[in-house]
């Protein structure tokens, strides 16, 4: 056996299989149903504050938005982000880039967020 018989070929460009997406979708949802409720409504308004700034943002973005906020409620589990920039974008805020971009925020370290596009930017 030689050292090329190991070679192989990983194609990231496929969607994951229809049980990954299952289980992603299903850990969404109860992210979003255990968030606190006065959270959500906060962060939701906090994204929309973002997305008229930016012409793109992340959940950075949003983040800074609600942290420059007075006494802002707080959920135990901030894997309610995703379902609120979904929510955001079947509201027409915003629109899925497809893209990715490392958290510039050191208590992420560097996890991977999507990069979503304003639809209400006002320059």
């Amino acid at each position: 056996m030689n050292a090329n018989s190991f070679q192989f070929e990983i194609d990231f460009t496929a969607r994951r299989p229809p049980n990954v997406q299952e289980a992603i979708a299903a850990g969404m949802k109860a992210a979003d149903e255990h968030a606190d409720g006065r959270w959500k409504h906060w962060f939701d308004s906090c994204v929309l504050a973002a997305a008229l700034k930016k012409a793109e943002i992340t959940s950075d973005d949003v983040l800074t938005e609600i942290e420059a906020l007075p006494n802002p409620p707080n959920t135990h589990n901030l894997a309610a982000i995703g379902p609120a920039m979904k929510r955001a974008a079947a509201m027409g805020i915003l629109e899925y880039t497809d893209r990715v971009k490392r958290s510039e925020r050191p208590d992420k370290h560097g996890n991977r967020q999507n990069v979503w596009k304003s639809k209400v930017y006002q320059p």
